[in-house]
């Protein structure tokens, strides 16, 4: 795994933290914007503190 695979999230990934299913998956332009703030947020904190607050509020 790379650095950079190591400090940001792809699409699969956040389908699968958020529990996303195949039929409620958002539109294109959508997807990235997600991607953008969520991969932001990574790049502030660490993947670590990304997935923590992700599965407080999901779980």
């Amino acid at each position: 795994m790379t650095e950079s695979m190591k400090n940001t999230f792809d699409w699969k990934e956040v389908c699968d933290l958020f529990c996303i299913r195949e039929d409620e998956q958002p539109r294109e332009e959508e997807r990235e914007k997600i991607l953008k703030r969520i991969n932001k947020v990574t790049d502030e904190f660490g993947r670590d503190y990304v997935i923590r607050k992700i599965a407080l509020h999901t779980h």
